[in-house]
């Protein structure tokens, strides 16, 4: 499917940026991939943009997609990955250079594969300062779970979706996989 105009450009920076310095541990993977990876990019940035979110705020997202999934260890529950990839962005961050270190970005990942209620707490708790900072959690984990079509045209529960802006991106994420199998163009 055609990726909207208003997002290209981030949406081929990202994705390039994904592919050239983004390192995954589990190759044999096959739901938790770049693929995998690059749709919830995607998603990011057209919520982001429904929402007329702040560049910061979009780039937050964009750098939780690129890494959320990069340290998991299994396609089974793999609690603790959102842990791994948290690190590995604060490592990378420091030692790679030429991203900056967003705490929040880190935080959003840490609880990725957590209860919502305990990630909420978590990002409340810690970014008491950060107006959007529930709302990117929030929005980081719908756009995670928009990519869930890949698991067949019963993979996703809409109700379990957090914001309007992912339930009014479902019939389009559903497109994605029963049009066009999975690919962006």
């Amino acid at each position: 499917m055609e990726i909207p105009r208003s997002i290209r450009a981030d949406y081929d920076n990202w994705n390039s940026f994904m592919e050239s310095r983004v390192e995954f541990w589990n190759r044999a993977s096959v739901h938790h991939t770049k693929a995998h990876c690059r749709r919830v990019l995607l998603f990011s940035l057209m919520l982001a943009d429904s929402r007329g979110l702040s560049a910061r705020e979009r780039d937050i997202l964009a750098m939780a997609s690129v890494f959320h999934d990069s340290r998991r260890q299994s396609d089974m529950p793999d609690i603790g990955h959102g842990w791994r990839a948290a690190e590995y962005y604060k490592e990378f961050c420091e030692l790679a250079g030429g991203l900056p270190w967003e705490p929040l970005c880190a935080a959003v990942m840490r609880w990725h594969d957590r209860h919502d209620e305990e990630g909420v707490e978590a990002i409340t708790r810690g970014f008491p300062g950060e107006a959007n900072g529930v709302l990117l959690y929030q929005m980081f984990k719908d756009s995670d779970a928009l990519d869930r079509f890949r698991l067949g045209p019963r993979g996703l529960d809409v109700r379990f979706l957090r914001t309007e802006e992912a339930r009014a991106l479902c019939p389009w994420a559903e497109r994605l996989w029963s049009e066009h199998g999975g690919k962006i163009e």
